[in-house]
């Protein structure tokens, strides 16, 4: 029997100690929803571009780019220790969901402070913004604070180009809000991405996480050298611009519905 995930928690280090994560376990799912549920293999875009000349071309940009991002985070990494005034605080892990629903351990760049609450609390009551440094603010406006996930690329748990992972909880949430919204992992999550340069941060906004996966099908479907060109082209203007740290709903969101059971989608 096919199975969904459940949570259990799972160890992750902070400053202060041994921090639990939950982690999706499986559990049986009822033979009703599994009728009608398309496969990974269907969904998976397919085509020699899909397959061979994305990882390739992806590949080679980081490779061209890991100079660049080494002295970036050479000069971030100790004016964060200066903002925080611990070294254990210059970098942060998170457990996010990635590719076709497993957990990894996500890095970015610390950018608020430390609270009592959980990261999941500060998200839903919208008062992320109130823990955030001044050094983290630029860090999120211009996406530098998510340099760090080279390391992930590297590891293989993302790509340079794909949809944006979520929290465990966020995720759940966005799967109860947005039917079908797991459904943009059947490729790599992506350090940057087609929905994450139009939309930008998006909030607890339901309305915004369905536009998020009908930009993130309008990629799969438009998979292909000339669009991973235009993302990239589009993030450095748009890291440059510092336009990183709010959602601004897209004025032309494409109409694309989540590919049905047996359709898979096909790059060009």
């Amino acid at each position: 029997m096919k199975t969904t995930a459940r949570s259990t928690p799972v160890r992750g280090a902070t400053a202060s100690g041994p921090e639990l994560h939950p982690v999706p376990q499986p559990v049986p799912l009822p033979r009703t929803a599994l009728a009608h549920a398309p496969t990974w293999h269907e969904l998976a875009p397919k085509g020699f571009y899909a397959r061979i000349g994305r990882p390739l071309f992806l590949g080679l940009l980081v490779l061209a780019g890991l100079p660049i991002a080494a002295l970036l985070a050479a000069i971030i990494a100790p004016i964060n220790w200066i903002a925080f005034r611990d070294h254990r605080q210059i970098l942060f892990a998170q457990t996010r969901i990635g590719l076709r629903g497993r957990p990894f351990r996500i890095w970015k760049f610390r950018t608020m402070r430390k609270v009592s609450r959980s990261a999941l609390e500060s998200w839903s009551g919208g008062r992320e913004e109130l823990r955030v440094t001044r050094f983290g603010r630029f860090l999120r406006s211009s996406h530098l604070d998510e340099l760090p996930q080279i390391l992930n690329i590297l590891n293989g748990d993302m790509a340079l180009i794909g949809p944006r992972p979520e929290m465990v909880e966020i995720e759940a949430w966005a799967g109860e809000h947005v039917p079908g919204f797991s459904q943009r992992l059947v490729i790599r999550p992506g350090l940057t991405g087609l929905a994450q340069i139009t939309q930008g941060y998006t909030g607890h906004d339901a309305d915004a996480y369905a536009q998020k996966l009908e930009i993130n099908c309008d990629y799969l479907e438009r998979m292909s050298f000339a669009t991973d060109v235009e993302v990239v082209a589009k993030t450095i203007v748009w890291m440059a611009r510092g336009r990183g740290w709010a959602w601004r709903k897209p004025a032309n969101t494409p109409s694309k519905s989540v590919p049905a059971a047996g359709s898979a989608v096909k790059s060009r």
